[in-house]
């Protein structure tokens, strides 16, 4: 009887099945970036600042226009400013006159030929009388006058020889009230006058109710004053008035 081979065992070396692998695609070649500088990182750069750069050219420009417009405005012709125009509540006070004075430079020295006496404006001297409510005993320059009706000042001005009577009720008016003064005139060709920048008023009486009225209506003003804010007090003029250019001091020639 034949005998039977024992079954053989599969040899421990023998290869095992391989797996199935799936595939992927091909990987891309990594993107190339620019060379940086050694010791610096591209994430630490520093990014222009765009957004503020445009913000400050916003505010120059702003300031600028600002500028160029204020610059316009004061050479502008003076046409436009509303100390040229008549006040339309002055225009109520009877007799009084009105008078365009769009010249105002400061003579250094010398006197002024003015287009009406006592003045009511024009060039003057950078050296203004007082006007703080002064009652002067002499009259002083027109120059120094004219510059204090620039800063808005009353003046009122009374024929030398005038009854005490009238110039006490004058001087009440004017004595400690900023923006006022009074003084003399020689030639004055009524008893009184009142001056204020642009406009005038001849009464006869210190009674007059006139007078009260101007004074209310122009005296620094905003609409008829040239340089409002600007100081009225001259201590310094005050104590020694000037007389010079006044037509009764002017110097005669030769």
């Amino acid at each position: 009887m034949a005998q039977r081979k024992p079954p053989t065992k599969p040899s421990k070396s023998a290869p095992k099945a391989a797996k199935s692998v799936p595939t992927r695609p091909a990987a891309k070649p990594p993107t190339k970036r620019p060379p940086t500088k050694p010791g610096k990182s591209i994430v630490n750069q520093k990014q222009t600042p765009w957004a503020l750069i445009a913000g400050v050219v916003v505010i120059v420009l702003f300031a600028g226009g600002i500028i160029a417009y204020a610059v316009t405005q004061h050479k502008s012709s003076k046409s436009g400013d509303s100390f040229l125009s008549e006040l339309a509540a002055a225009k109520a006070i009877p007799g009084l006159t009105f008078k365009t004075e769009a010249s105002r430079d400061h003579i250094a020295s010398g006197t002024v030929n003015y287009d009406s006496s006592p003045p009511v404006g024009g060039d003057h001297s950078p050296y203004w009388a007082d006007c703080t409510g002064t009652v002067y005993a002499d009259a002083i320059a027109n120059e120094n006058a004219v510059h204090m009706l620039e800063h808005g000042a009353v003046w009122i001005t009374y024929k030398p020889g005038l009854a005490k009577a009238d110039v006490s009720t004058l001087s009440k008016l004017v004595s400690g009230q900023d923006r006022m003064a009074m003084s003399p005139y020689p030639g004055l060709k009524t008893n009184i006058s009142l001056q204020a920048w642009g406009y005038q008023l001849f009464v006869d009486k210190a009674s007059d109710p006139r007078i009260q009225q101007f004074i209310d209506t122009l005296r620094y003003n905003p609409k008829t004053t040239p340089e409002y804010g600007a100081d009225c007090s001259q201590p310094t003029f005050k104590t020694h008035p000037s007389t010079f250019g006044h037509p009764l001091f002017a110097p005669v020639s030769g």
